[in-house]
């Protein structure tokens, strides 16, 4: 982060828009604002001085708005009620896992352990691309691109979408053999995020530039409300006041009427 230096008494206002001066942008030095970079998509403009949130799968600024609603990831549960057999198949969108006594450099092999959690543990490993590799799993499994997994329960294991979002619920999950059952045939329990959540106020104009791009924004700061660009859904005084009330941290935005 950044820290922007507030104009001191008898220094001249910065201008920052067409309009407002940085004297009658921000209202006071309290608190005092802090810049942080953060992603823009390619093909988005946005006004200096605008409002923003982070879209649904966190990967670009948008604007804020007043009806927001956070998504949720799609999950599912697959149970090992044994150590499994050789050959056993487990399917994790297009990611084929193959339960192997002794796995090789070959993707998506598992080794298949002494007990059902030893297995499960093998598994949740291969699809994480963590700690194990050519012991535990294949050494040329790479981490699965949709889901990361965890564990449940001796023997079960959690698989969860890496993005919030119904698209998740499309994600296959099947397996073949005795040893092994989920839940339900894809992953559950998605849903769509609603707008964007209010985290800041963007420093400079974001211009068109037909790539991703990092540009600054205020996370914190004391603004007048009459300055900065909002979503028509901020329609009163009242809803600008309480835009960043359920920020997350670190944003420490204050709104107020300039007296």
């Amino acid at each position: 982060m950044t820290s922007i230096p507030f104009a001191q008494p008898g220094m001249a206002g910065r201008d920052l828009s067409d309009t407002f001066t940085s004297a009658e942008i921000f209202n006071s030095a309290i608190p005092h604002p802090v810049t942080e970079d953060f992603p823009v998509a390619a093909d988005l403009v946005l006004p200096a001085l605008s409002v923003v949130g982070l879209n649904a799968a966190a990967s670009s600024l948008a604007m804020a708005t007043r009806n927001f609603a956070p998504g949720s990831k799609a999950s599912g549960r697959l149970v090992f009620s044994g150590s499994g057999a050789a050959d056993d198949i487990i399917t994790i969108g297009a990611t084929v896992y193959t339960l192997k006594a002794a796995p090789t450099t070959v993707a998506g092999q598992v080794k298949i352990g002494a007990t059902a959690a030893e297995t499960a543990s093998n598994l949740i490993a291969a699809i994480n691309g963590s700690v194990g590799a050519g012991t535990a799993y294949g050494s040329l499994t790479p981490p699965h691109p949709d889901v990361s997994a965890q564990s449940d329960a001796a023997g079960i294991v959690g698989i969860f979408a890496k993005v919030a979002g119904a698209a998740g619920n499309a994600v296959a999950t099947t397996e073949t053999g005795s040893a092994t059952a989920f839940a339900n045939t894809t992953l559950v329990g998605g849903v769509d995020q609603i707008g964007a959540q209010a985290i800041g106020v963007t420093t400079a104009p974001v211009v068109d530039t037909d790539a991703a791009q990092r540009v600054a924004i205020y996370r914190a700061g004391n603004f007048n409300p009459d300055a900065l660009n909002w979503d028509a859904s901020f329609d009163t005084d009242s809803k600008r006041e309480a835009a960043f009330r359920d920020a997350p941290t670190p944003t420490n935005i204050l709104i107020r009427k300039r007296l």
